[in-house]
């Protein structure tokens, strides 16, 4: 499973927010079709698109 944590910086104020936590599970996804899919949902919600950026993390879920 990869997760997608979503920022989005703030060039005026100079500061970096969290917004979201996007969860794939899909094998092997590329960053930038998550980086995409963050761009097409939280878009509006911010005045700079381009100011969204994410990191991403592998987490390794076992269900029993």
């Amino acid at each position: 499973m990869l997760m997608h944590d979503v920022y989005f910086k703030d060039y005026r104020k100079r500061q970096t927010e969290k917004i979201a936590v996007l969860t794939e599970r899909r094998g092997d996804p590329l960053r930038q079709d998550g980086l995409k899919w963050a761009r097409r949902l939280f878009g509006k919600m911010v005045r700079d698109g381009h100011g969204i950026f994410i990191l991403h993390r592998e987490v390794e879920v076992r269900i029993d």
